[in-house]
């Protein structure tokens, strides 16, 4: 395989750093996970060599999309901190749940992105925590009594800037979209300190599971030259989510425990979010909740075919099998009070743009 015109693959082992370096790194290309900092300028993605774009948001008139208000609407009841650092075990016990959702190199233990002190070490990071106020959590000297952890993240602070370094939250509120309400938390804080910028990581020039992050207001990305209109990196649109529903008891069947998950029939059916709740309704009426496999279509390699249902509704159709590796969410769907199927259609608004 040849080697890309600009290819950068380099990392560097810094113990302290000054908020103004973090500036300048930044606006290289560089992340870090403790006292590694690297940055590389191209990846393979299933099997695919793309470039890695590194991402930000100009904070300059920044005014939050109305996906990303509804999220923080849907959100206000929860406590919010942000606090210099302080793990506790309640952070440890939340990342090994978090860390559930991996499905290779699956990290150790939290420090995997944090120094051991990364109160100070290579600098003093900052931490948001989310907690749910109606539920106990451990007890801890700097958590009692504010309920049970459910989320947080982790972000440096530079002079001009700050970069978000990790995120995590508990899969039992995954309808909260509380990755992505960390991440606007980062966003206002930044906001209140006056900076110019709010760097939330990279994704790649082709569609993939970061694709999310392109899709904040005033963006920009990096071609590792200079920062730019992502319209000019970003030539793919991403493709919308997709969902298959299946019966509660037929989720332990071989043909659905494979790594390639090929259900009977000539085609695997799924359905749009707009489509779901009338798909639970006509096909699985005697069910009274139903599994939904939230799917990324372009983690597919299988065709995937729009084709119109006899009332003129347009389906998408898998003709092969879907990849697990593509399932990126399980929900489950109960029947309410009426007896009838809902399913919210912005569950997973986190990866479009209004």
């Amino acid at each position: 395989m040849a080697i890309p015109p600009n290819y950068i693959n380099e990392s560097k082992h810094l113990m302290r750093i000054r908020p103004e370096q973090l500036d300048l790194l930044w606006k290289d290309g560089w992340q870090h996970f403790g006292t590694h900092f690297y940055r590389y300028s191209w990846a393979l993605y299933n099997d695919v060599l793309c470039m890695v774009v590194p991402l930000r948001v100009d904070l300059e008139g920044y005014e939050h999309s109305k996906s990303f208000k509804k999220i923080i609407a849907k959100n206000k009841h929860f406590r919010t901190v942000i606090e210099p650092i302080a793990l506790t075990t309640e952070h440890h016990v939340l990342f090994n749940k978090h860390k559930e959702k991996f499905s290779h190199t699956i990290p150790q233990d939290i420090y995997v992105f944090l120094s051991r002190q990364p109160d100070k070490i290579p600098n003093p990071t900052y931490q948001i925590n989310v907690y749910d106020t109606k539920r106990e959590g451990k007890t801890n000297p700097i958590d009692k009594g504010r309920g049970k952890l459910i989320a947080c993240s982790f972000f440096d602070i530079g002079n001009e800037a700050i970069s978000s370094v990790y995120g995590m939250y508990d899969s039992d509120y995954y309808s909260n979209s509380l990755g992505t309400y960390t991440m606007l938390m980062e966003i206002e804080y930044a906001k209140e300190q006056q900076k110019s910028y709010y760097y939330h990581g990279y994704s790649y020039d082709l569609p993939s599971m970061y694709d999310y992050k392109k899709h904040f207001p005033n963006i920009q990305a990096y071609d590792w030259e200079r920062w730019q209109d992502p319209k000019n990196i970003f030539t793919n649109p991403l493709p919308k989510r997709i969902y298959h529903l299946v019966k509660l008891s037929d989720w332990d069947l071989d043909h659905y425990q494979d790594t390639q998950i090929r259900p009977p029939g000539e085609f695997i059916h799924c359905s749009y979010a707009g489509e779901v709740a009338r798909s639970a309704n006509k096909y699985f009426e005697n069910e009274e909740s139903v599994l939904v496999l939230h799917i990324a279509p372009e983690r597919v390699h299988s065709l995937i075919k729009d084709e119109y249902a006899p009332d003129g509704l347009l389906f998408p159709h898998i003709y092969g099998y879907i990849p697990r590796m593509a399932i990126f969410r399980m929900t489950e769907i109960s029947k309410n009070e009426n007896g009838v199927f809902e399913f919210d259609e912005t569950v997973d608004d986190e990866f479009y743009s209004d």
